[in-house]
């Protein structure tokens, strides 16, 4: 599969595009929710399917907190 070093630096091209594009999306959506997106973001980078299932869990946590945090009013 990666019989040149061609085919390989466009494989790592192709998947630094795409862990920066997710990155961008968490850091985007965070800010839309004002969410904590730090640990995340350096997930994407290093493994993207990571940080975006850390974003999603954070994302959670951070909605059932002000449900809570409305509840108490």
């Amino acid at each position: 599969m990666f019989a040149s070093d061609l085919t390989i630096a466009s494989a790592w091209l192709h998947l630094l595009t795409v862990d920066l594009f997710a990155a961008r999306q968490v850091f985007q959506d965070g800010l839309k929710d004002g969410i904590e997106t730090r640990h995340s973001i350096t997930l994407c980078l290093l493994f993207c399917p990571i940080g975006i299932m850390s974003h999603m869990v954070t994302k959670v946590i951070v909605e059932q907190q002000k449900l809570i945090i409305e509840d108490e009013r």
